[in-house]
Parts: structure tokens; C-alpha cells; sequence
């Protein structure tokens, strides 16, 4: 299956599903049925505009589209690491989104999944796709933006859409195998198997595979005896600074593997090949991040 990343282009758009695979959306559209969330309004200033509207809004509402990853030429367009399968819509043609405020940029692990701030409403006037270094990326122009320095200062910023503005993907909630999912619905899911019921897991991540289908990323309880339960053992009775790396699985998202996914009631059933389950990985530690010093201060003369 090939995950239909609204939001995230790896897993962060359109195509059609056959009978045999399921695809995940991951989070961006034009029509929808969730209801936005209360949020605080604001005027102020943003770069490049005269004023414009600021909102802060429940986690929940947002569907992360794109990225800014840096400046392109000297016009003010940036250049955007899109979340979204709905590339032409959200950045190729002319249309609202929301921008951070702040750059939150990427998470210990390296992703873009920190929680959103204070986000100020843009307009994109158009955009064009280029490849580097063979990933997709976006040349967006953002109204208002019209110079290399203003566009620099837009870097690490998420854009985001309401969730609420999503296109539809399917007429019941519980799905089959011909369905669309957006990877957002998938994420946080129980992992029961279909046999017997045993839950064994959760999904915690959506990524596009590189066959035919989309890999969901379960996190699974360490086994009795292995290292990640000694870790976990070691810590009983004491207060543990930092909690150890746990273990996952991919679960190849097909119907044959995932006949069931229950958005409603939280959990989808799997009927996993022999060993799949036991080809379990390690997450590793997020690395510690440096603080480098600011430079000194040049002396007047």
C-alpha cells in the first residue's frame, strides 16, 4: 500500500488504491468534517505583511503540510520539505495556510513533530517542484515575502492546514482494503491480532515503503528476558532520569496483514506472517545536542 501522506511526503498525496493495499494519508485536503478548535485571535505583524491573523489552536485541528528547509534565490521564495500528498494543492497553487511564528525545528529524533506555537495565516501565491539529491522539494512563494533576508527568516518553520479542511477519503469510519487513510488517523492505534485478540503493540509512525505498500511503525512491549526488559527491570523501585529505547516492528499496511482498522474505536487487527513480530528493532537514543557559545562580541575601537 502506499501511505497518501496529506502531510508528509515520505509517508508528511493522491493516488488511487487498489483492492489489494491500503493507503495512509498523511494530513492535508480541501473539504472535511472535524470541527475547528477554539483559538485565541490576534492582529499583528509578520514578515513581509502589513498585519495578518495569529491563532493558537488544539494540536488535534492541525495537519502539518510542509516544512521551510531554506532560502531560494534573492525574490524571497523558500524552499519547502513537503508532509502532504496534496503537493499541487497546497504549494503549486494559490491558497491559505498557517505558519508558525517561531521555528521549532526538528525533534531529538529528527523529525518535525514537536508541538505547533502560535501560528500566523499566509498566503501562497504558487510554487514548483524541484529534486536534490533525489528528494522532492517545493519552491513556494509566499505573499508578502520579497527578499532573500526576510525569506531566511522563515527557516525551520512548520506550515500547517486545519484538519478540518481535509478532503474526505471514505464514507465509514472502519475501514476495508480498498479504503484511504491519512496517517494521522492511523497513529496512536491499538495492535491487536485478529486471532485470539492479544494486543501487541501500538502504532506510532507511518512511513512509505519502498515496494507497493506503506510500513506502519509499532511500538511492541519488550520480550521477557532481553536487554530492553532488564533495562526496564533495573529501574524498578527507583526513579529512572531517562526511559530506555524501546523496541518496534513494521507491519507491512496490506489487507492480507491489516484486514481491519477501527479508527472509532482506537485499534486495527493484524494477521502478521510467521516472525514478523520477532523481527523487532531497537530505537536508539537521541543523541545530545551541543550548545555552542555565541560569538564574542567584536571591541569597539
Amino acid at each position: 500500500m502506499h501511505a497518501r501522506a496529506a502531510l508528509r511526503w515520505h509517508a508528511p498525496t493522491g493516488a488511487c488504491v487498489s483492492s489489494s493495499s491500503r493507503r495512509a494519508v498523511t494530513a492535508t485536503g480541501t473539504s472535511g468534517r472535524v470541527r475547528a478548535a477554539p483559538c485565541r485571535r490576534v492582529a499583528t505583524r509578520a514578515a513581509g505583511e502589513s498585519s495578518t491573523e495569529r491563532q493558537v489552536f488544539d494540536e488535534a485541528e492541525l495537519a502539518q503540510s510542509g516544512a521551510i528547509v531554506s532560502a531560494h534565490g534573492l525574490r524571497g521564495e523558500v524552499r519547502v520539505m513537503p508532509f502532504t500528498d496534496f503537493v499541487e494543492e497546497r504549494f503549486f497553487s494559490p491558497c491559505t495556510q498557517w505558519l508558525e511564528d517561531e521555528a521549532q525545528g526538528r525533534s531529538a529524533s529528527g523529525e518535525y513533530n514537536k508541538p505547533a506555537g502560535t501560528l500566523s495565516k499566509i498566503n501562497i501565491s504558487g510554487g514548483r517542484e524541484v529534486t536534490t539529491k533525489g528528494r522532492n522539494e517545493c519552491i513556494v512563494k509566499i505573499r508578502g515575502v520579497n527578499d532573500r533576508n526576510a525569506a531566511e527568516a522563515l527557516l525551520g518553520r512548520r506550515m500547517y492546514v486545519l484538519a478540518s479542511e481535509r478532503p474526505s477519503l471514505r464514507e465509514a469510519d472502519v475501514g476495508d482494503g480498498d479504503d484511504d487513510f491519512y496517517a494521522q488517523e492511523l497513529q496512536g492505534l491499538r495492535v491487536v491480532l485478529k486471532e485470539g485478540g492479544d494486543e501487541v503493540g501500538k502504532v506510532i509512525d507511518v512511513f512509505r515503503g519502498a515496494g507497493t505498500h506503506d510500513l506502519l511503525k509499532v511500538e511492541v512491549p519488550p520480550l521477557p528476558g532481553s536487554d530492553a526488559d532488564d533495562e526496564n527491570a533495573a529501574g524498578d523501585g527507583e526513579k529512572r532520569k531517562t526511559k530506555p529505547p524501546g523496541e518496534f516492528v513494521y507491519v507491512p499496511f496490506v489487507k492480507d496483514i491489516v484486514p481491519t482498522v477501527d479508527v472509532p474505536n482506537g485499534f486495527l487487527e493484524i494477521t502478521p506472517p510467521p516472525g514478523l513480530l520477532d523481527l523487532r528493532q531497537r530505537a536508539s537514543k537521541p543523541k545530545k545536542q551541543r550548545v555552542v557559545a555565541p560569538p564574542p562580541k567584536k571591541k569597539s575601537t
